[in-house]
């Protein structure tokens, strides 16, 4: 805004015009008289009266005149110029005119020179040689307090600006000028259009000595698509009176508009703006209590909002980008929704944003506890919903001129919530173009980890990624799940289910050294993964994939698994859970069908133990009745060995029935060693062995239904049956 333009004008209109036209160049001595001279019809009481003349006043110096068409001199001192044309040099020798219909100028009555009291009156002009007219009705001047009186209208131009007012002062011995009432400066658009000025206010004051202008009350100052409001407006000028420095804007304060990148509001009780030594060149703004700036956004996106109790500003050099803003006390930054990218609110203490020329903010530290809002308007795909986090510190980055988030920061005491989970961590790196959510200890942080929760399950380890939108996770070094326990009787699609071979109402864990989920069912850990329920139920290997819908389970590589299955002990008929191990080298478990499926692909065997037997081969499949505890039958197939208390037998493929407590072993042949009561050992050989645990008796089926084809003593006993 070209405020030096308005200074220039009001100084030289005001100060130099009535100040000096009253105060100087209306004094008269005795020596200074007219060069023509013509007495003339004398008012009652005058002394004399002279027609066009003119009065070189010499005496204060070269080019001081006073023209007038008629002139009266009183008894009591005063004199009167009727039609007067003043003309004197301004402070670069430049001619200033005065016309004016009358001018009265009186001395005190000890003849002094001094002139005590100047008036003029009557289509009071002023004109100047760089083009300023000033016009009024009256304008009156006291020596005795230095004091200038414009007690109606007042208006002037030059060139393109115009400015108007009701009622003035000049106190000349502080060199200060006021505009009591509506003053209002006028600038007319150049010939390109631009340069336009408006500016009003209840009344202006003018320090031409201290290089200031005041408007005070209702103050406005539109210019260069910006408008400055407040109740009061101090300009502040350079040495030259013509440069604007300062503006300071006092209660009710307010910046609207601007370049394009800038700022496009400020408000503030109190602003203070810095401008370059251009003049017009917006470089720093404060703004003090109750502080809000407005940034651009994107075309046709609504502005971006900073708020706190005090916000400082840097502008690039050339005024059109915002550089650097602090807010501090109460920092507040709200985001609108843009196309897909929802609104965004963060809150903290402090906020530190920094940018570059051409670009405009990029990057904002949030202190003293930070709080991030994300509200996510509903769609298509998925309802409304919000994402909010809290930190002790917040590093945002961004698009340009503040724009939409790219990059979120949070450190120290990290807590993220999106409706379907819950982030605990030291650090959390939240990516929005990727949807990705990245916890980690922090920077030397040897504590305890970041933790994530959901309805399904609790995730620790050292390194956490979650995507909020998909729920897909992954996570490294010291992996530990808690998948809570099924409830019962909801039927909810959504709820976990566990492999029935599990307790329902129990929580499940699982420990690895990494973590896949697919972030709808299923879940992949690998790396020692263990997944455990009490001390009863263990499944061990390198790795385990969990299905949480279907509760499909399979487990590679150094397979182990325990479990409780329901046994009814033959000797006293008791129903008794017993622990029943197997080892191999893959388990696929199939919930729906409820088989645990053991296979092996090197040369070391599949091995079921329990306390019935212990039963080994390249492929072992546990059938489940309904509850998931207890053993429907058992099957074992290629390179079978079954060890029972007093028998040991080997097959192709064996099949045990709970139901009936039995044992059949198929073959070419089976090879069978029992045990009797003096612990003798017997082999037989056949084609199909039957073992009834009940009876502890077996029978053997030779050929063709026939009897045994072998079946002799042999010493010493197999090793297995020695004990």
């Amino acid at each position: 805004m070209r405020w030096q333009k308005i200074a220039r004008i009001l100084i030289a209109s005001f100060v130099i015009v009535f100040a000096g036209v009253v105060v100087f160049y209306l004094r008269r001595g005795t020596s200074v008289a007219p060069t023509t001279e013509e007495i003339v019809d004398v008012p009652s009481g005058s002394v004399t009266a002279t027609e066009n003349g003119l009065i070189d006043l010499f005496r204060y110096g070269k080019g001081k005149k006073i023209a007038y068409k008629k002139w009266v001199t009183f008894p009591d001192g005063r004199n009167e110029f009727l039609g007067v044309q003043i003309t004197i040099p301004d402070k670069d020798g430049k001619p200033l005119t005065v016309i004016a219909d009358k001018a009265e100028a009186s001395r005190p009555p000890d003849q002094q020179q001094e002139i005590s009291l100047g008036k003029l009156t009557g289509n009071v002009k002023l004109r100047t040689e760089a083009g300023v007219e000033v016009r009024a009705q009256e304008a009156t001047y006291n020596e005795k307090d230095g004091m200038l009186t414009i007690p109606g209208a007042v208006e002037f131009t030059k060139g393109r600006m115009t400015g108007s007012g009701v009622g003035a002062t000049y106190n000349r011995n502080n060199d200060v000028l006021w505009i009591l009432a509506n003053a209002q400066v006028h600038v007319t658009p150049d010939e390109k259009g631009a340069g336009a000025i408006e500016s009003s206010a209840g009344s202006a004051g003018l320090a031409r000595a201290d290089n200031y202008m005041k408007l005070v009350t209702a103050a406005k100052i539109v210019s260069d698509g910006r408008t400055a409001e407040a109740n009061e407006i101090t300009i502040r000028l350079d040495q030259t009176g013509q440069k604007i420095q300062a503006l300071e804007l006092r209660e009710q304060s307010r910046l609207i508009g601007g370049a394009s990148g800038g700022a496009q509001s400020m408000n503030a009780r109190n602003i203070d703006l810095g401008y370059a030594p251009d003049g017009r060149t917006l470089q720093t703004a404060k703004l003090m209590e109750n502080a809000v700036v407005e940034l651009p956004g994107a075309a046709g996106a609504p502005p971006r909002r900073v708020s706190g109790v005090n916000i400082d500003i840097t502008m690039s050099p050339d005024g059109a980008t915002v550089t650097s803003l602090n807010a501090t006390e109460r920092a507040q930054v709200d985001l609108p929704a843009e196309g897909e990218t929802p609104a965004r609110q963060i809150k903290s203490a402090t906020l530190r944003a920094t940018g570059a020329p051409g670009q405009g903010l990029r990057n904002a530290v949030f202190e003293g506890g930070a709080t991030y809002t994300e509200s996510r308007p509903a769609s298509a795909k998925a309802p409304a919903s919000e994402r909010k986090a809290n930190s002790q510190r917040l590093v945002v980055d961004t698009k340009p001129g503040f724009g939409a988030i790219e990059r979120a920061d949070f450190r120290s005491n990290v807590h993220f919530e999106d409706g379907r989970s819950i982030a605990d961590a030291p650090r959390a790196i939240y990516t929005i173009d990727k949807d990705m959510l990245d916890l980690s200890p922090g920077e030397g942080d040897t504590g305890k980890g970041p933790t994530l929760r959901n309805a399904q399950l609790t995730v620790d380890a050292r390194n956490i990624h979650v995507s909020p939108s998909t729920q897909k996770i992954s996570a490294d070094t010291k992996v530990r799940s808690t998948i809570q326990p099924q409830k019962q009787g909801r039927g909810d699609a959504n709820q976990t289910r566990m492999p029935a071979m599990l307790k329902r109402d129990s929580p499940v864990y699982v420990s690895a050294n990494r973590l896949e989920y697919d972030g709808v069912s299923e879940a992949t850990y690998k790396g020692n993964a263990s997944l455990w329920q009490g001390s009863d139920s263990r499944i061990d290997g390198d790795t385990l994939v969990l299905n949480d819908k279907t509760g499909n389970l399979k487990a590679s590589i150094n397979v182990k698994t325990k479990m409780l299955l329901m046994d009814n002990d033959p000797k006293t008929r008791q129903r008794t859970p017993t622990a029943t191990t197997v080892t191999s080298d893959e388990l696929v478990y199939d919930d729906a069908k409820r088989t645990a499926v053991y296979t092996v692909t090197g040369e070391t065997l599949a091995r079921m133990v329990s306390p019935q037997a212990t039963v080994t081969g390249r492929r072992i499949d546990l059938f489940l009745k309904e509850g998931g505890n207890e053993l429907e039958r058992a099957e074992a197939d290629n390179t079978v060995t079954i060890l029972l208390e007093k028998l040991v037998a080997t097959g192709k493929h064996l099949v045990y029935t709970a139901a009936t407590d039995i044992y059949v072993l198929v073959g070419e042949p089976t090879v069978s060693v029992q045990k009797d009561e003096k612990g003798s050992c017997k082999e037989t050989h056949g084609t199909t062995m039957t073992y009834d645990r009940a009876k502890d008796s077996a029978d053997v089926v030779g050929i063709n239904g026939l009897a045994p084809f072998i079946s002799k003593p042999i010493d010493p006993c197999p090793a297995a049956l020695r004990n």
